[in-house]
């Protein structure tokens, strides 16, 4: 087993199905870790339906898909974004599924392995759904991030998440957030009934992050093809974003290198 030399935190991004927000808080987190001066790696492991790189407003002419097919090298790929993110992105289009398979990810891992030590903080927006694959991605992490909103199919979605990684991988840790919330008071219940149905019927601990408020600003910076953090630091979603990424920031018990990226590379087929 080869050693991977970081002290980079892994923070997997998941939600189950779309439409909790699952790609604009992998972003604005990432921006935010950025902006906090923590050197952050951005990678959009979506092989369907990327949308990171128009979130950041940063098109490419590669993605990870051309990387693993050997048409372009990793510093080709890698851009650099708001406060010097680095960000890595997916692809997007038809005739690939929407995760990396475990060949595709162990391709990807030693094309990183170099470059780790590099960061501080490594944000993963994970493909959608319950593929293996994609719960190999959010297993291996540091830090599984799940992403709760009060609709009723997001509830149902990220308990499907988390019983699936707690069966298939073992994983009984994880943090949530919630997204597009009234207040943190609606959040906090949200949350509190989230724990409750999932610790009647699973050995898991759940951990709550933090809230990211319904903002009329997230939509204006979709719109303008940019993250809200960047554009409008003062909206009360980016002040949430900022206080997400200097909570995970906290120092934890991190997972051994070799350990997550033995996981990542041979977790699923």
């Amino acid at each position: 087993m080869i050693p991977f030399p970081t002290r980079a935190r892994i923070i997997s991004v998941a939600s189950g199905k779309g439409g909790a927000g699952k790609t604009n808080v992998s972003v604005n987190l990432a921006v935010a870790f950025a902006q906090a001066g923590d050197r952050t790696l951005l990678i959009d492991c979506d092989m369907g339906l990327a949308n990171a790189a128009i979130l950041l407003g940063m098109p490419s002419a590669w993605t990870i898909g051309d990387l693993l097919a050997g048409r372009c090298g990793l510093d080709d790929l890698l851009q650099t974004g708001p406060a010097g993110l680095r960000f890595l992105p997916g692809h997007s289009g038809t005739g690939t599924g929407s995760t990396l398979s475990a060949a595709e990810r162990a391709r990807l891992m030693e094309a990183l392995q170099p470059h780790l030590a590099d960061y501080d903080q490594v944000v993963i927006d994970t493909g959608g759904g319950l593929e293996a694959s994609a719960l190999a991605l959010v297993a291996s992490a540091d830090t599984p991030l799940i992403v709760l909103t009060p609709e009723p199919t997001s509830f149902v979605d990220a308990y499907a998440v988390v019983k699936a990684l707690n069966v298939a991988h073992g994983t009984s840790d994880f943090d949530i957030v919630c997204n597009m919330v009234r207040h943190d008071v609606a959040a906090r219940q949200l949350f509190d009934r989230f724990r409750a149905i999932a610790g009647r019927f699973l050995d898991v601990e759940l951990n709550y992050a933090g809230a990211i408020p319904t903002d009329n600003y997230v939509k204006e910076a979709v719109l303008r093809k940019r993250c809200v953090v960047e554009i409008f630091p003062g909206a009360p979603a980016s002040r949430a974003f900022g206080a997400l990424a200097r909570r995970l920031a906290l120092p934890a018990a991190a997972m051994p290198p070799e350990r997550i990226f033995a996981e990542v590379s041979h977790g699923a087929h």
